[in-house]
């Protein structure tokens, strides 16, 4: 991933700010800024350069596998399979759901198969990922389903950590966080300078 790759991606996240107004987060909490990481997510050319600044630091974390919670985790964690796939590595996703389904299986979790096999089980190793932390309430959800199946969190990893300081209350929980960008008060956003120095070191970005 060259610095180049990531002044791109800051460049197409910028898109995802709203700073004029007053807006409710999904915490409940309102901010004179409203970052909606979907605008990114679901726009391949942005999702791609995210998923390929994520994916080494994912893997090097030991995962095995890669979701969250529903929906802001889907587009992330399938690109980053996708990401990893392309570099002989096997990294299949999941997602968890707030609430588990009224019918089927009535499970709260949708994942992939792994060698024949259910992919959360215990002991196995994954990472958590989203497109913004904020509060972090919706990281600790997937984590709690991930966790209650006795699997062990790898690593947490979003595009944006917001200034709610949801990123160090799971750093206090000792969960690894990443994070590509963050924001200010105001909703200006950054690069993460060491984030990016790893994400430099990695592999060159995969053609798309």
């Amino acid at each position: 991933m060259t610095r180049q790759d990531i002044e791109e991606l800051h460049r197409l996240m910028q898109f995802c700010l709203k700073r004029e107004g007053t807006y409710t987060l999904a915490s409940g909490l309102t901010s004179n800024y409203y970052y909606d990481g979907k605008l990114g997510t679901l726009h391949p050319p942005t999702v791609w350069l995210a998923a390929n600044a994520l994916v080494d630091v994912i893997l090097a974390s030991g995962a095995e596998a890669v979701g969250g919670l529903a929906s802001g985790s889907i587009p992330l964690s399938d690109a980053i399979g996708i990401a990893a796939h392309l570099k002989g590595r096997e990294l299949p996703t999941f997602f968890a759901r707030p609430q588990a389904k009224d019918h089927g299986t009535a499970s709260n979790v949708s994942q992939s198969h792994f060698a024949g096999g259910e992919l959360l089980v215990k002991g196995r190793r994954v990472a958590v990922v989203d497109d913004a932390i904020t509060t972090g309430g919706s990281i600790q959800q997937a984590i709690d389903v991930v966790e209650a199946k006795e699997c062990v969190v790898s690593c947490v990893a979003a595009l944006v950590e917001r200034h709610e300081s949801g990123g160090k209350a799971l750093r206090g929980r000792d969960y690894p966080v990443f994070r590509i960008f963050y924001t200010d008060e105001a909703g200006t956003l950054y690069i993460d300078e060491d984030f990016a120095a790893l994400a430099e070191a990695s592999a060159p970005v995969l053609s798309s």
